[in-house]
């Protein structure tokens, strides 16, 4: 009996340890959760490690989005396969974040994700130094390029695009049409030439690259980009028939652009600059010559990494802004006419429009900007990491948060657009002493802005004054896979302006 005594007295002590040790890993695990998560901004909870990523459909991101920031506000928070995102939902956010406090977000995806994947090598993802001296040549050859280009003869190319593309829709004669498709293949006749001239790159090797590009960014999902880390590198995107889609796609880009490159290094004459690929060789030949240490940064990875971005901005991305534009000229018949008057009045008709016309178009400055803020290109995008903990609009926000823009709550916020979902480019014009409001930050603010995309924007707009007196279908279906990225198709064929 003793010994059963001490065996049924030490379970008892047993079970007892047992349950102040499992009450002290509660206590420990909610103190530190706590205490992790104080003074950040509001937000849902979400599951261990997944967090709220389960929560996140890619029909309806955008939708939810906007949902958590009419419960949280205009910044929330939330963590996603180990990681904290913070939601910013205002323009006025995003400014105190990427301009005031812009020394505390420098860096883009350290980690590993899908636009890590597809912007790996490449200028988007270089920091610091290497970052500003790749920003500032890329930039400054790119200008000269397109310069070069609208001086030349061959400039006379984008008016013939304009009728050509003008000349196809007729043709279909109702029936439906890819428009971006369409435009596609004459935005990637026009960057070929400013990029590589009539020589350094093929019109075969373009078309080839730019619909493996198009393919890519189709399989660009909402919810994949709030998939981050090891785990999900090798256990959740490995699932993903979309991510597998764009594994393949890339590296096919990739040996695309590498056999233009080896093809310039065995031509190469630094006499003869023929194209963009020429100007990054001699400029890192110069630097060498020089001593300069940033020569260094000129490699091959960093070159092939940034033309696939260039490229592909160029084409697609120009492409889809043009149909959305057009998109919206059909849908709304009623701007048609104020659009073409302010072409009549400003270019008149016996000329095409040039570079310095654009600053002039008071209205079509404003109805593209209200295009931008209207579309649903990309809802969201997880753009630049913290680096320094500080804190915005009393948050406080640790180092390694990743910041997403949230484009479409920013673009619809009624605090700075007086009836939002209205279709109303006048709202970009002051007059009677009110003022306008913000512009559209779809290519981002900061330092860090998507530096192609507004450099071939505004050159893509420069030939829409031709598309705005030309005959274009009005009546518009739209068929999309996501919400935040759609492909257009255009019915029925009529006057987009008459004289």
């Amino acid at each position: 009996m003793t010994q059963i005594s001490m065996i049924f007295d030490s379970s008892h002590i047993s079970s007892a340890v047992s349950l102040a040790s499992a009450l002290a890993t509660l206590l420990i695990t909610v103190w530190y959760f706590l205490f992790k998560r104080r003074g950040l901004p509001p937000g849902p909870v979400g599951l261990p490690y997944f967090g709220y990523w389960p929560f996140l459909n890619d029909s309806d991101c955008h939708l939810k989005l906007e949902e958590l920031k009419k419960n949280y506000g205009d910044i929330y928070c939330f963590t996603s396969t180990g990681r904290l995102f913070v939601i910013m939902g205002s323009i006025k956010i995003a400014r105190e974040a990427f301009s005031t406090k812009s020394d505390c977000f420098g860096e883009r995806f350290s980690y590993f994700g899908v636009m890590n994947y597809i912007f790996k090598n490449g200028l988007a993802l270089l920091k610091n130094e290497p970052w500003e001296v790749m920003r500032k040549f890329f930039v400054h050859v790119l200008k000269e390029r397109i310069a070069i280009f609208l001086k030349n003869s061959t400039s006379e190319s984008i008016y013939d695009s304009v009728r050509f593309i003008i000349s196809d829709l007729k043709a279909k004669k109702g029936e439906p049409v890819n428009l971006t498709a369409l435009l596609t293949h004459k935005c990637s006749s026009i960057l070929r030439l400013i990029m590589f001239g009539e020589i350094g790159a093929t019109e075969e090797q373009i078309r080839k690259f730019y619909e493996l590009y198009a393919t890519e960014s189709m399989n660009i999902t909402p919810t994949s980009m709030f998939l981050n880390g090891t785990i999900a590198r090798h256990f959740i995107f490995p699932l993903q028939p979309e991510y597998q889609k764009i594994k393949k796609c890339h590296t096919q880009m990739e040996n695309i652009i590498f056999e233009i490159v080896e093809e310039h290094k065995s031509t190469y004459n630094e006499e003869n600059i023929r194209d963009i690929i020429d100007d990054y060789f001699k400029e890192r030949d110069d630097r060498r010559r020089k001593g300069d240490p940033t020569a260094k940064y000129f490699t091959d990875e960093t070159l092939i990494g940034t033309l696939i971005q260039m490229i592909g901005d160029g084409i697609f991305s120009v492409a889809s802004f043009i149909s959305l534009w057009m998109k919206k000229l059909a849908e709304h018949p009623e701007e048609q006419d104020k659009l073409y008057q302010e072409i009549l009045d400003v270019i008149g008709l016996d000329r095409q429009p040039t570079m310095e016309d654009k600053s002039k178009l008071t209205y079509f400055n404003a109805f593209i900007s209200e295009v931008m803020r209207t579309s649903d290109f990309f809802n969201s995008f997880p753009s630049l990491e913290c680096i320094k903990e500080t804190t915005i609009s009393g948050y406080r926000i640790p180092k390694g948060t990743v910041m997403v823009l949230n484009f479409y709550s920013a673009h619809r916020d009624p605090k700075i657009y007086e009836e939002p979902e209205k279709f109303n480019p006048a709202r970009f014009i002051e007059a009677n002493g009110k003022r306008r409001p913000e512009q559209p930050i779809t290519f981002g603010i900061g330092k860090q802005t998507i530096m192609f995309g507004r450099v071939l924007y505004n050159d893509a707009s420069f030939s829409i004054p031709d598309y705005s007196s030309s005959e274009f279908p009005s009546r518009i279906t739209k068929r999309n896979k996501y919400n935040w990225l759609r492909t257009v198709y255009v019915r029925k064929s009529t006057h987009l302006c008459t004289s």
